[in-house]
């Protein structure tokens, strides 16, 4: 493993990102929204008594979810704070996950150990995402769902520019069209998407990949991809300000498997089958 490769690592194993708190019980109900409708998507997969991984569970809020629902769930995360936030989570809603400290790219399971794998909005975050994208091919028997950032959503735009998706602020203005031409430089340099960073570390990669980049790695990585759809199809700012937008933005979402906006979330989904 290269300097910046154990950097990476070495900065998420003692990283707690509070995503409970932060996202999906965050005060303003855009983000709110938008992270909540992001975890939704994987349960039409889903079915009780499936044994399941949660690859880079976080604070365990998906892994929790699915619990809920029945599906007997492990949660795994590099981050120690993490885990142990996911085991409070865990008791605090009357669930019965397994946690476990492990690295996403180097899974502590045999081949063939679960019938569904799960992996949202973490592979960006590995020095290598197609190594990480073979672990979970190796240990599924039968579907991966992935989750990951894509660039063609206005609201993707804003967090590129420099501001916040969910609230008006300096940036507004001009975040989304900044993003926006950030996303288009990436694309003419030929290069996987634009990269956000992460918290502001140069050094911590968090690339927006264009959605047909996000499907070739997976399919190099030896799935068949037999299901894309967009994440939610967020509009930024309207819903937090504007009552009516938060009754549209659901019937948006219910769309986001059409052809011509599937690639166009904020983020994206692919369903994929071990050949």
């Amino acid at each position: 493993m290269d300097v910046a490769s154990a950097g990476i690592k070495t900065f998420y194993t003692d990283y707690h990102d509070c995503i409970a708190q932060k996202r999906y019980n965050s005060p303003y109900w855009l983000r709110r929204y938008a992270h909540r409708r992001t975890h939704e998507a994987f349960f039409d997969y889903l079915e009780p008594g499936q044994q399941v991984l949660d690859a880079g569970c976080g604070e365990g809020v998906l892994t929790c979810l699915a619990a809920r629902r029945g599906v007997d769930i492990i949660g795994a995360d590099i981050s120690g704070p993490n885990v142990d936030g996911a085991r409070r989570l865990a008791t605090e809603w009357g669930v019965q996950p397994r946690f476990i400290q492990a690295d996403a790219d180097q899974l502590p399971f045999a081949d063939n150990s679960f019938d569904v794998v799960l992996s949202s909005h973490v592979l960006e975050h590995l020095p290598d995402p197609k190594s990480g994208m073979r672990e979970l091919f190796r240990v599924t028997r039968s579907l991966a769902l992935v989750a990951m950032p894509t660039c063609l959503n206005p609201a993707c735009w804003a967090l590129l520019g420099g501001d916040r998706f969910w609230t008006l602020g300096r940036r507004s203005l001009v975040a989304v069209p900044f993003g926006l031409a950030r996303t288009l430089a990436a694309w003419i340099r030929g290069e996987e998407g634009p990269d956000e960073t992460y918290e502001g570390h140069d050094n911590l990669p968090h690339v927006w990949r264009f959605p047909h980049v996000m499907r070739q790695a997976l399919e190099d990585a030896g799935f068949e991809i037999v299901g894309f759809e967009a994440g939610p199809l967020i509009v930024p700012y309207l819903a937090e300000y504007i009552t009516p937008m938060r009754w549209l933005q659901p019937y948006l979402d219910r769309h986001r498997r059409r052809a011509l906006l599937r690639n166009l979330g904020y983020g994206s989904l692919a369903v994929c089958r071990k050949l």
